[in-house]
């Protein structure tokens, strides 16, 4: 329901990333959008190419073209945004024939409401969709925004703003109601829009429809793109009268239903009433009767039209048969043989016995006249169903030009249902006593016809459904074919996940289990060789590891030749890999002290350090003992650790809440740390989650960047070239005077870089053979480059991976 959620929601995307609002996007509140009295104004603005200065531009193409458009008010709607345009361009292109360097040019949407009528003017590039009655129109067509496709300012005349003094515009026109669903767009998010479901834009929830639109945004990896979506609130109910007209609307329908002369009667009895007539009352012969229908002789008034709606009358001349049109009761009128005038028969008298039978008449013709009935009742209610469930508004589109507009417009039409009036059919109907024998058979008839029809319904259904099976089949296929002929990974990872939503959508339609798996069976095929994934199954689980304390990020590190875990203690795994030796935890006494929770463990200068919130502690090998140091601070314990490592006998501590690297040196640990940075790059060290440091210092970011720091300063910072790109990365590993760095992120997936970041292979599980362990839930690794292996820690245990040499 429209009530339970926001009217209006929006997209930014900047550089890949959510952001804040859009200098492009100038969107009313909708709260009273199509009630009497109300006025909005939606628009977007689409710069045709990146030039500085677009967004302060688009600030006050906005502001004129709101006031002109409020300017005016005394116009009709269409020449009043029209004329806004207008002037809005002429002042746009003056701007840009008088500024020097490249010209700004704006495609726009702008949608304007009045009341229930809303106002579309549209210069491409830019996008609208409109989601009414279950239907979604797109204006202009989503097939234009093509992959290939690019837009050229001269293209099927189409005039961004200030590209010319004149626009000639698009503008379109229809009625909204409760539950259309308004959404504007930019060019980057209607070129793949076209390639995902679409049932989210017929709904009436904006914040579905900007989910789904950020959703796509994030798979198709879309730098830049706005969006915004408004919905129509349902009206406020009119009271009782709605209960009181739908009943008026349902007795009309079944009244015409009915044999015309039966329907009059209907109506005609309110106001009309049959008495009987005693003949001894009257003073003498009677032309015509007040209190039926006037109907006369020949001598009568004979012009005079009867009360039959819309029908020709004709008057009954003496000696006319009525017999077909009176049964036998009180009052019945009787002809006199020696008179030309009509009078009333006594009560108890008929004389249907007296007439000549009908010929043909008999048990079979009246069945054959009652089948007929029958089949002319179920003809004229098919009919009159159909009306009703088509007899709704017209689809929108543009209706040929008919000169008040001068420009292509859609428009939406009365939705109130009008009724059909079968008063041909209702004419020809029978007019015949209805019996046990002439229901079954009708009965019978009309379940037949139901029968035919409901078959003929599901085999055309099922024709459908097989020919969308097939189309959605050959676009799977179509997908990975451009996939592979693809130059970018990107573009080609793009095709198969429409491959893949092409699948999605024909499994509903019955397209069966083998042949979707093998479908994606070879989409995932295309994806591995696309994205160099290498699927390893040689992966050894070395055992369980104790849970690190809340708040400590477990470790595996190098050093000597030997694999240090730490997590609640510093461990060493020895050298049979079949147990742990604890070297530190928490409660162990060094220099007459208890040690703290540990919060931290590296190498460092040949030697195994840890820490905790205050006192640093080093492994003497040559004593086989620790030595507690304790940590200058500047008053409060350090907790906030994500990083360290030792180098030249000093510890380096990454501290993401101050966003700088602490440098502890080796002669005065007890002095105030030297921040290494020197306050450089604080927002990025703020995201840091681990560090290394061989003389050069590298920062692993929650993006996947690596800061490349040499003496003090960022002399790089590195992007992995990843599809698809990572979002949480977890570890890093990396050796001196080796070329590649060795990232884990959330998605199970061990990343070899080399050290400008282009990707050189993925490992992933091989989850198709059995007990191989899954690299889900990564905490830290440790990766020997020399010989290929790698340890990896994760939240059911260490593990140790084979990783198969580059392949060039």
């Amino acid at each position: 329901m429209p009530g339970l959620h926001a009217l209006t929601a929006d997209l930014v995307v900047e550089a890949g990333r959510p952001a804040g609002t859009s200098p492009f996007l100038s969107i009313d509140p909708a709260a009273g959008l199509g009630a009497k009295g109300s006025r909005h104004f939606f628009a977007i603005l689409e710069p045709v190419e990146p030039v500085p200065g677009a967004a302060e531009a688009a600030a006050d193409v906005f502001q004129r073209l709101r006031e002109a458009w409020g300017h005016r008010s005394s116009l009709t709607p269409t020449a009043a945004i029209l004329a806004a345009v207008q002037e809005v361009n002429r002042w746009l292109f003056e701007s840009n024939r008088h500024a020097p360097g490249n010209p700004i040019l704006f495609g726009l949407t702008c949608a304007v409401a009045r009341n229930d009528d809303l106002y579309i003017v549209q210069a491409a590039p830019t996008q609208i969709l409109i989601g009414q009655e279950g239907e979604l129109y797109t204006f202009p067509e989503l097939e234009r925004w093509r992959w290939n496709h690019q837009f050229q300012a001269d293209e099927n005349c189409d005039q961004p703003l200030g590209l010319d003094a004149e626009i000639e515009p698009d503008i379109y026109h229809t009625q909204i109601a409760g539950g259309d669903l308004i959404v504007v767009c930019s060019t980057s998010l209607a070129r793949i829009i076209e390639r995902e479901p679409r049932d989210v834009f017929v709904g009436s929830d904006p914040d579905a429809a900007i989910a789904h639109l950020g959703r796509i945004a994030y798979d198709y990896a879309v730098p830049d793109a706005w969006a915004a979506a408004i919905a129509v609130p349902e009206a406020e109910p009119e009271g009782p009268k709605q209960g009181i007209l739908f009943i008026k609307r349902v007795g009309g329908f079944w009244s015409n239903l009915l044999p015309e002369e039966t329907a009059n009667r209907f109506r005609r009895r309110g106001r009309d009433a049959l008495s009987e007539v005693d003949p001894d009352d009257l003073p003498g012969h009677t032309h015509g009767r007040a209190g039926y229908e006037d109907w006369g002789t020949a001598a009568g008034d004979a012009g005079a039209p009867d009360d039959r709606d819309g029908e020709s009358w004709e008057p009954f001349a003496a000696g006319a048969d009525r017999s077909s049109s009176y049964g036998s009761h009180a009052g019945q009128e009787l002809r006199d043989e020696d008179a030309d005038f009509w009078r009333p028969a006594p009560a108890g008298e008929s004389w249907e016995d007296d007439l000549p039978a009908d010929a043909g008449e008999g048990r079979g013709g009246k069945l054959t006249k009652l089948l007929a009935g029958a089949i002319l009742a179920l003809s004229a209610a098919v009919v009159g169903v159909w009306q009703i469930a088509v007899h709704r508004d017209r689809t929108i589109g543009e209706p040929p030009d008919d000169g008040t507009l001068g420009l292509p417009r859609l428009q939406r039409y009365d939705d109130t249902i009008q009724f059909p009036d079968f008063t041909g059919v209702r004419r020809q109907l029978p007019r015949a006593p209805v019996s046990r024998r002439a229901i079954v058979a009708a009965a019978a008839l009309i379940l037949l016809i139901v029968v035919a029809v409901a078959f003929t319904i599901h085999n055309r259904q099922a024709h459908q459904r097989e020919v969308q099976r097939t189309a959605l089949l050959q676009a799977s296929a179509q997908a990975r074919q451009q996939a592979s002929q693809a130059s970018e990974p990107a573009t080609a990872y793009a095709f198969l996940l429409a491959a893949q939503a092409r699948i999605r959508e024909a499994e509903p339609l019955g397209l069966e289990k083998a042949q979707a798996d093998q479908e994606r069976a070879a989409i995932s095929q295309a994806m591995d060789q696309t994205m160099k994934v290498e699927r390893i199954s040689s992966i050894q689980a070395v055992g369980g590891i104790p849970a690190a304390p809340q708040g400590v990020t477990p470790r595996v590190f190098f050093g000597n030749g030997q694999l240090f875990i730490f997590s609640d203690a510093l461990y060493r795994l020895d050298p049979n890999e079949t147990k742990l030796v604890r070297l530190l935890g928490s409660g162990d006494q060094v220099d007459g002290q208890q040690v703290g929770t540990l919060i931290g463990a590296s190498w460092g200068d040949g030697t195994p350090i840890a820490f905790d919130s205050q006192n640093l502690y080093l492994f003497d090998p040559t004593g086989a003992g620790w030595s507690r140091h304790r940590l200058g601070t500047a008053g409060s314990p350090y907790t906030d650790i994500t990083g360290s490592s030792g180098y030249g006998g000093n510890l380096y501590l990454l501290s993401p809440g101050s966003g700088e690297i602490l440098k502890f040196k080796s002669d005065d640990f007890n002095a105030q740390p030297e921040s290494w940075t020197s306050g450089l790059t604080v927002e990025d060290l703020r995201n840091g989650i681990d560090m290394i440091v061989d003389g050069r210092i590298y920062v692993l970011l929650h993006d996947g960047r690596i800061l490349d720091f040499y003496m003090s300063a960022l002399e790089k910072t590195v992007t992995p070239q990843v599809v698809p790109a990572i979002t949480k990365a977890i570890a890093f590993s990396s050796q001196t005077d080796r070329p590649y760095y060795y990232v884990a992120d959330d998605q199970g997936r061990i990343l070899r870089l080399d050290r400008d970041g282009k990707l050189v292979q993925q490992f992933m599980a091989d989850k198709s053979v059995s007990g191989v362990p899954s690299l889900d839930g990564i905490q830290s690794m440790a990766v020997d480059d020399v010989l290929g292996t790698g340890y990896v820690l994760t939240d059911h245990g260490l593990l140790m991976v084979r990783l198969p040499g580059p392949t060039h």
